[in-house]
């Protein structure tokens, strides 16, 4: 009997570790924050660290978000989502990982290459370029109002900033510094890596050619973009047919005068607005009215309403009519206000001065005051589409090299005077204007390729445990 009553006992206490998922087993937490989650050849980082550096990577990542959210708000008028709490720690872990396996791998190789020691100039540079950074990372906390309303100025609010940065994880110098002297070793590493990386004349050929061949076809699809990125100042490869420089001298209306105009003109577009609703009722008042099934009553209203519709609709555009001819009238006026330094550029373009000094002198485009503009001119085509209308039309009607247009006028700026400058041929660049340029990327892109296979090939070789699992157990 004694011995089925312990048997039963050991019975029911078996159940009741089943039933209690274990709960009898305690873990010593001592020794669960001291476990190897990850070891990478012979360097091992434990839970409580791994955990430790996830944590920092989270408050990191959660003030980004959170700041990003806020710039998008601000520029852009709306939100962006903020990543769920789950969303950041997943992020985080793989972050946290595959830093930790790359830094390891790189130090060992490092140490292998003999290369993991710098000498005092390599030293004292990276401390340099730290001391850089962390001023830049400084300002930026400063510049984009992440100290929100402060009375600080000068060192105070440098030292609010680096407060700020502290307790947000963005880092301390010291930190700078030592991600700067990693850095400065892994640079060495690469060096190494990349040291027999070299571009071929063919290879520079064959980019250039596929360049061309690109250009081509997006010059295709849109003339227009040959000229704007000439006009912005961009590499191109090709030049389509039919493109031409000229230079201009705008006389540009006064601010005053601008205001002005952009009042008519809103005045304008308000009363034909109010001319097309007017019409609207109009019609469909008509409409009403020869509608199937439509009652006598309900027709004699209708017609009663349509006088005052009418009238509605004669008053409308007669305002147009007079939001027109006063919008005319300010324009003419500020014409007229430019018309003495209008007639002084003239004359001295009729007794032959210089273009170049006239727009010098005179002119009120920027685009003609900073490069490429001022040495080449603006690209343009037949219906360039970035510029006025009237601009490109008075450019291309110019028949010889050096013929300057009559005064042009824009309604929506002042006087255009245009001088044609030179024929854009058409065809390809040339490879010289860009070799050095195309082998210095394709110098970058190859180093940088062969640089993160040798570091797949090392990570590949090296003996790496990862248990994910111990994070959350």
């Amino acid at each position: 009997m004694r011995n089925k009553t312990i048997l039963f006992v050991c019975m029911l206490l078996a159940a009741s570790v089943i039933l209690s998922g274990c709960s009898l087993v305690v873990k010593d937490p001592v020794k669960d924050a001291a476990r190897v989650v990850l070891q990478v050849n012979d360097d091992q980082v434990t839970k409580a660290d791994f955990l430790k550096q996830v944590s920092e990577e989270e408050e990191g990542m959660k003030s980004y978000y959170a700041n990003m959210v806020q710039l998008y708000q601000l520029y852009y008028g709306y939100s962006m989502r903020m990543p769920t709490d789950e969303e950041i720690h997943t992020e985080a872990v793989t972050a946290v990982h595959d830093r930790l396996v790359k830094d390891f791998v790189l130090k060992q190789k490092a140490k292998e290459l003999k290369l993991d020691t710098l000498t005092e100039e390599e030293t004292a540079s990276a401390k340099e370029e730290a001391q850089k950074s962390y001023d830049e990372m400084l300002q930026q906390i400063i510049d984009n109002g992440m100290l929100g309303e402060t009375a600080s100025e000068g060192d105070a609010l440098k030292e609010e900033a680096r407060k700020y940065a502290e307790e947000h994880n963005y880092g301390t110098l010291d930190s700078f510094v030592e991600n700067a002297l990693e850095t400065a070793v892994e640079n060495k590493v690469r060096n190494e890596a990349i040291k027999d990386v070299a571009v071929t004349d063919e290879e520079v050929k064959n980019q250039y050619d596929v360049n061309v061949a690109d250009a081509k076809t997006k010059y295709a699809e849109d003339i227009s973009a040959y000229g704007t990125a000439v006009n912005n100042g961009e590499s191109v490869y090709y030049a389509p047919a039919g493109y031409r420089y000229v230079k201009q001298i705008l006389l540009q209306f006064s601010q005053e005068d601008e205001d002005a105009i952009q009042a008519a003109s809103s005045a304008v577009s308000t009363a034909l607005t109010n001319v097309n609703n007017a019409q609207a009722a109009v019609t469909e008042n008509e409409t009403a009215q020869t509608a199937e099934g439509v009652t006598e009553e309900k027709l004699a209203e209708l017609k009663a309403a349509r006088e005052g519709l009418d009238q509605a609709l004669t008053d409308a555009k007669a305002a147009y009519e007079e939001a027109k001819q006063q919008s005319q009238q300010v324009i003419d006026a500020a014409f007229a206000n430019l018309q003495g330094e209008l007639d002084e550029v003239e004359a001295k373009i009729a007794a032959g001065e210089d273009f170049d000094a006239l727009m010098e002198q005179y002119n009120d485009d920027p685009g003609m005051k900073r490069e490429p503009g001022k040495t080449n001119g603006y690209a343009v085509c037949k219906d360039f589409t970035p510029f006025e209308g009237a601009f490109v039309d008075a450019a291309m009607a110019l028949a010889n090299i050096g013929d300057v247009s009559e005064p042009v006028k824009s309604n929506s700026y002042g006087y255009y005077i245009i001088k044609y400058v030179a024929d854009i041929p058409e065809g390809e660049t040339g490879l010289e204007a860009f070799a050095e340029t195309l082998r210095a990327e394709l110098l970058s892109s190859k180093q940088d390729e062969a640089y993160n296979k040798a570091v797949e090939d090392w990570t590949k070789a090296a003996k790496i445990t990862y248990h994910e699992d111990w994070l959350t157990d």
